[in-house]
């Protein structure tokens, strides 16, 4: 198989699990009555230490390569899943959410960087599509899995079906070396040296650009994937029906990210942004305003194409302004900044949910897209100019 599409399909049933672990630690703690506050911490805990650590990583992988981070980070997230099957309570999922969160992190920042070795540097926008797709495939598919297998077996079974399934990663990146090379010598050794720290990569203008864009984008995802179980329980949903909400959300990003190709010959990254925050606010103004599962999945479908434009886009930029020898470095401060926003977002909204309800959430929200869709269109005409 073509490395790349083997990377995909890999990187795909790790990210399923992981969407599916996220969803099903959400209606666990709402089923043991924590409140929107303790699960905003439950989410926040999935990023808070990838938060602190990501650029670290990221030189790790520069110097080893990324096949032994890969391989470590699956096993973790295989053990940090099971647990929560041995260990039935609410204090357990805290530590489900570090550990899953914290090592998947870990394998996320090897693939990015391993995605754009391959091939030539004109084909990483559609490669970074592809990738996109299996992304968006597979958050389409966990919660759907998470939904059933929690309304047929339980939660418990549900995490064990799901802790399962990075097994198969682990065991094809570790019988296939070609595929999944250590360090390059050459790269190893610049890796090792004086790098100028990360203040020296956020004086590049362009790169601070395309961070900002990634930070606005992942936060407005994970304040999505925050809301809805809880919304969708408060209105007597099952979690099957939940998952179908979330995976017509992963559904809108796939039908936006085969397109992404055409997109980016009739659009600038900009205008594509643009495009993209004024979906989503629709989205999320709809959203509370309606209880029927018809309506819910169409505004769900409606923020998965806002939302499915800038990752690719912006890690295709990224790849094309990074020094060589510090992509992974690279790569690593652009998901510290993501798993920042992903921290703080979820507690900020865990204690308005908790003092206002969840509906004003949304709303709030849209009119922050709408003032972000304004300011962008400002950059974008400055530029113009």
């Amino acid at each position: 198989m073509n490395p790349l599409f083997l990377l995909i399909l890999l990187t795909a049933i790790n990210h399923l699990a992981f969407v599916g672990v996220r969803l099903t630690v959400t209606l666990y703690a709402v089923r043991l009555e924590a409140s929107p506050a303790v699960i905003g911490v439950l989410m926040a805990l999935f990023a808070v230490v990838g938060a602190v650590t990501s650029v670290g990583v990221g030189r790790w992988i520069d110097r080893t390569g990324p096949r032994k981070p890969m391989l470590l980070s699956t096993l973790l997230v295989v053990a940090g899943t099971g647990l929560a099957f041995l260990w039935r309570d609410l204090a357990a999922l805290f530590i489900v959410s570090a550990v899953v969160g914290t090592f998947y992190n870990v394998f996320f920042i090897a693939q990015q960087r391993l995605v754009g070795e391959y091939g030539r540097p004109e084909d990483r926008v559609a490669n970074f599509s592809r990738v996109g797709l299996g992304f968006a495939a597979a958050s389409f598919a966990g919660p759907l899995i998470a939904g059933f297998a929690i309304d047929a077996f339980g939660h418990s079974v549900a995490f064990a079906l799901l802790a399962l399934l990075p097994l198969v990663p682990f065991t094809v990146i570790w019988l296939n070396q070609r595929a999944f090379p250590d360090a390059r010598q050459g790269h190893s050794r610049q890796a090792g040296g004086k790098t100028g720290g990360v203040l020296q990569l956020l004086r590049g203008k362009d790169l601070r650009r395309i961070y900002a864009v990634s930070a606005l984008s992942a936060s407005i995802w994970n304040i999505f994937m925050f809301l809805v179980p809880i919304y969708g329980a408060q209105i007597g949903l099952s979690a099957s029906t939940i998952g179908v909400i979330i995976g017509s959300f992963s559904f809108g990003t796939i039908v936006v990210r085969v397109s992404v190709p055409l997109l980016t010959r009739r659009f600038t990254p900009w205008q594509l942004l643009i495009i993209a925050l004024v979906f989503s606010s629709a989205g999320f103004i709809g959203f509370p305003a309606v209880t029927g599962a018809p309506m819910l999945i169409l505004f769900s479908f409606l923020s998965g194409l806002g939302l499915g434009l800038s990752g690719p886009l912006s890690l295709s930029l990224l790849h094309d302004a990074s020094p060589p020898d510090r992509i992974g470095e690279v790569v690593g401060l652009r998901v510290m900044l993501m798993n920042g926003s992903q921290t703080a977002v979820p507690l900020f909204a865990g204690a308005i949910g908790t003092a206002l309800g969840v509906a004003p959430l949304f709303w709030l929200l849209a009119a922050s897209l709408l003032a972000g869709s304004y300011a962008v269109r400002r950059q974008w005409r400055r530029g113009k100019g």
